[in-house]
């Protein structure tokens, strides 16, 4: 009997996969199927043939959708960028930057601000959330202390797998522990291969309503390549209706530029085009032009 499943965790390369009618399997893999496709990864969606009990030998690896990098996931859907402004306060470079990299790897973003109830001004709270609101990012306020607009994140429908994302201190542990019961985390610490507790994990994925949450330990690094400049360029919406005299304009130092004459006179956001700015060194940096 040949069943289909997605895998959600990897101890010592031993892949447990959830069928799609539920049902959680300890795989093996044969050999022929790791020299064929690599390294197996947590997100592949795999077909499998069940052996004894709850264990199985997975036959095929199917075909990959995309893969992050740190941490190794495959097939991934959407990330969550997590962002505070105090307690330690977030960078809005680094912010933008996980925004267009998602962009141009074909992944969903959505920003969740947390600690909101630790905000030293609630005008640059309201401020923050305003502009990528307006710029069409879908955006979540939210205190895992008070409980404030933790359900209606939930309530959403989603799909596929999601991962969160942020520096150090952010809170993404605190908000996975406030979405999935406590029971399920300490039964998902288990080993389920005779090891005692997981303590060197990678990545393993949580189930919530009707998608996955991947729990990742340590810093999620979001990376892809950037064929050309204008790449970045157009994932700073707001700037699409902007008429710069040259029509292939960079808006770093050509004349007759409406985007940095909109960021003088207050159209867009400084923060925003710093950000740009940036990225742009970076990219001109590596590739030498």
């Amino acid at each position: 009997m040949m069943l289909r499943g997605l895998v959600t965790l990897l101890e010592a390369n031993r892949p447990t996969v959830v069928t799609e009618s539920g049902v959680e399997y300890l795989c093996y893999l044969r050999g022929k199927v790791r020299r064929q496709s690599g390294r197996i990864l947590v997100g592949d969606q795999v077909e499998l043939e069940p052996t004894e009990g709850r264990e199985a030998i997975i036959t095929r690896v199917l075909p990959r959708q995309l893969q992050l990098v740190r941490p190794p996931v495959a097939n991934l859907t959407g990330i969550f960028a997590c962002f505070s402004l105090s307690h330690p306060a977030g960078s809005l470079e680094l912010l933008d930057k996980r925004l267009v990299i998602a962009a141009l790897s074909g992944i969903a973003v959505e920003i969740v601000v947390t600690k909101s109830d630790l905000a030293e001004s609630p005008v640059i709270l309201e401020d923050m959330v305003q502009l990528y609101r307006s710029i069409g990012y879908r955006v979540w306020v939210m205190s895992v202390k008070t409980a404030v607009g933790v359900a209606p994140w939930l309530a959403t429908n989603r799909a596929g797998i999601w991962v969160l994302t942020g520096e150090s201190g952010v809170g993404k542990s605190s908000l996975l522990h406030a979405v999935i019961p406590q029971t399920v985390i300490e039964t998902a610490d288990l080993s389920r291969i005779g090891r005692g507790q997981q303590t060197t994990r990678w990545v393993r994925l949580l189930k919530i309503r009707d998608f996955f949450l991947a729990d990742t330990p340590g810093y999620t690094a979001l990376e892809t390549e950037v064929a050309h400049a204008h790449d970045i360029e157009s994932q700073f919406f707001e700037w699409e209706d902007a008429r710069c005299r040259f029509p292939n304009c960079l808006h770093r130092g050509e004349p007759g530029c409406a985007v940095r004459e909109g960021v003088a006179n207050g159209t867009y956001a400084s923060s925003r085009y710093r950000s740009y700015c940036v990225m742009m060194d970076q990219w001109v940096k590596r590739w030498g032009v």
